[in-house]
């Protein structure tokens, strides 16, 4: 069952980079470079919080004797709680950024399936 987890998430990556991609052609020029330049520094800081969320479930994995079965509903509960947050911090700057409806559309088509796929994996993880 884990692996249509891993399937489900691969598949929904590439399904949300196509259409996102199929609404960025959509986009004029400088609607382009105003998108690309308005989520520079969320480009460059979005990061930061996975990679410290992915290091304290590798620490507290590795050097502490909590429940494993804790640290990873907390871990995938946090990291579900990451990807809410992101969804809703892009839309608000994609209406910020004064974006058309047609590309905030595709963008948050393309945002739901990647979530499903993550919702997959997690249902598989620990679904027993």
């Amino acid at each position: 069952m884990e692996m249509s987890g891993f399937v489900a998430l691969l598949a929904a990556i590439v399904a949300s980079r196509f259409i996102n991609e199929s609404g960025y052609r959509k986009l004029e020029p400088d609607q382009k470079l105003h998108l690309m330049d308005g989520f520079s520094r969320t480009r460059a800081y979005s990061m930061i919080p996975l990679l410290a969320l992915v290091g304290a479930f590798w620490f507290f994995m590795t050097s502490t004797d909590i429940d494993r079965n804790l640290i990873s509903v907390a871990y995938f509960g946090l990291l579900i709680a990451y990807i809410v947050v992101r969804i809703i911090l892009n839309q608000r700057k994609l209406t910020d950024l004064d974006m058309p409806d047609h590309y905030k559309k595709t963008f948050t088509i393309a945002q739901i399936v990647s979530f499903c796929g993550v919702a997959w994996l997690f249902f598989t993880m620990f679904y027993k």
